[in-house]
C-alpha cells in the first residue's frame, strides 16, 4: 500500500559506533529489521530529533521534519509523531483514563475523537477506570499505544512493540496492533527482531546492520535474501541448510550433501539446489522416538554441548548436519540433556524458510 514520501537521512558518530543512514520510500508501513546493536533504535531516536547530533534530513508522512538546507530542524514536540518505546512508562497510581488524558492534550480540538478512535480499535473501553497497577503487561501496552494514538500523531514509531511480551501475550496484542496499522491509516515505522513480526506488519524492511542499510524492500524478498544470509545467526536464524530437491516434482523434499533428508511447505523441482534456515527455537527435541505427529521432520540427533547464554540454554546437536536448538533451562534439566544424549529433533515443515 502506497503511502505519502518519507526519506530519512543520518549520519551519527558515536565513541565505538557510527550510523550513516540514506533511504527512502512511499510505503505506508516500513520495519526497520536488524542484529541488536545494529543501530535500529538510535535511528528511531534521529527520526523523533532526540538525538541532537546527529546531521540529519527527516521527512515523515510528506513533511519535512528536519533539514538543514531549510534552516529546518523541529524540536521533538513539535514533530507530532506518536512513539511507543520498548518499556513505556505509564503512571501507575493513575487510573487508564488519566493516562490517556496526556496524549490527547497534544492533539487539541481532535483529542477526543483521536482518543474515542484509540479506545475502539485496541478495545480498552473497559479498562478506563482501572489503576495501571492492576493491568496486566498486554493491557499495559495497549494503554500505552492508545497514549501514542490519542495525541493525533502524523506517522507512529514503534520500537519492538510486543519485544516485552510473552508468547501468549503477544499472540493477544498483534491482532490490535495489525487493526490499528489497517483502520488508521497512519504511516509507521517498526521496529522488531522476529522475522515473523516483519512479514506480518511491514510492507517494506530496511535491515541494518553496524549502522548501515544492507538491504531493502519487499519483506518476503529481503528477509531470507543473500544480502541477510551474513547477518542470519544474529537475526535469529541459527541454523542454515544446503541442499539439492529430490523427489517427484512438486514435492517439498530436499537432501543436504550430508545427508540429511528434509520436508518443506511448497512444491521444488527436482534437481534444484536450496538453501534453507531454520531458527533454533523451531526445534523441538525428544528423548524417545516420537509417535504420530503432524511434524514432518523428525531426525535421530546426539547432543554435542549445551551452552547457558542468558536465560536460555542453547544445545548443539549433531544429526548428520550441525544444528542448534533453544530451550529453556527447565527444559533441558526435566531432559536431562548433556554431551552424548541421544534423542530426536523434530521440525515441522513450515519451520524450514527458503533462503534467496
Amino acid at each position: 500500500m502506497s503511502g505519502p514520501p518519507t526519506q530519512i537521512d543520518v549520519e551519527l558518530r558515536r565513541p565505538g559506533f557510527a550510523l550513516e543512514v540514506s533511504a527512502g520510500w512511499h510505503a505506508r508501513v516500513a520495519v526497520l529489521f536488524g542484529p541488536s546493536g545494529s543501530g535500529k533504535s538510535t535511528l528511531l531516536e534521529c527520526v523523533l530529533g532526540l538525538a541532537p547530533r546527529a546531521r540529519a534530513r527527516v521527512r515523515l508522512a510528506g513533511e519535512w521534519l528536519e533539514d538543514p538546507a531549510r534552516g529546518l530542524r523541529l524540536p521533538p514536540h513539535r514533530r507530532g509523531l506518536g512513539w511507543l518505546p520498548q518499556d513505556p512508562t505509564l503512571f501507575p497510581h493513575l487510573r487508564v483514563a488519566a493516562n490517556l488524558a496526556f496524549g490527547r492534550r497534544r492533539a487539541g480540538a481532535e483529542g477526543a475523537r483521536w482518543l474515542a478512535r484509540a479506545v475502539e480499535v485496541l478495545e480498552i473501553g473497559e479498562l478506563l477506570e482501572r489503576r495501571v497497577d492492576e493491568l496486566s503487561g498486554g493491557e499495559r501496552q495497549r494503554v500505552a499505544l492508545a497514549r501514542a494514538l490519542a495525541s493525533g500523531p502524523r506517522a507512529l514509531l514503534l520500537d519492538e512493540p510486543l519485544s516485552q511480551l510473552d508468547l501468549a501475550l503477544r499472540a493477544r496484542v498483534l491482532p490490535h496492533l495489525l487493526r490499528v496499522r489497517d483502520e488508521l491509516g497512519l504511516p509507521m515505522l517498526v521496529i522488531t527482531h522476529d522475522p515473523d513480526e516483519a512479514l506480518l506488519l511491514g510492507e517494506l524492511v530496511l535491515v541494518l546492520d553496524r549502522g548501515r542499510v544492507v538491504a531493502q524492500g519487499p519483506p518476503r524478498e529481503v528477509l531470507w535474501s543473500q544480502a541477510v544470509l551474513p547477518l542470519a545467526e544474529s537475526l535469529g536464524l541459527e541454523n542454515v541448510f544446503e541442499g539439492v530437491a529430490c523427489g517427484a516434482a512438486g514435492e517439498g523434499r530436499v537432501e543436504t550433501a550430508q545427508g540429511l533428508r528434509l520436508v518443506v511447505s511448497g512444491s521444488l523441482v527436482p534437481g534444484e539446489r536450496v538453501r534453507l534456515g531454520l531458527r533454533a527455537e523451531d526445534v523441538l527435541l525428544a528423548l524417545g522416538p516420537p509417535g504420530r505427529l503432524s511434524a514432518r521432520n523428525v531426525w535421530p540427533a546426539r547432543v554435542v554441548a549445551c551452552e547457558t547464554r542468558g536465560s536460555d540454554v542453547w544445545v548443539h546437536l549433531d544429526a548428520g548436519e550441525k544444528l542448534m536448538a533453544k530451550l529453556t533451562p527447565a527444559a533441558v534439566q526435566e531432559l536431562g540433556l548433556g554431551p552424548g544424549t541421544a534423542l530426536h529433533a523434530v521440525v515441522k515443515a513450515q519451520s524450514l524458510r527458503r533462503l534467496g
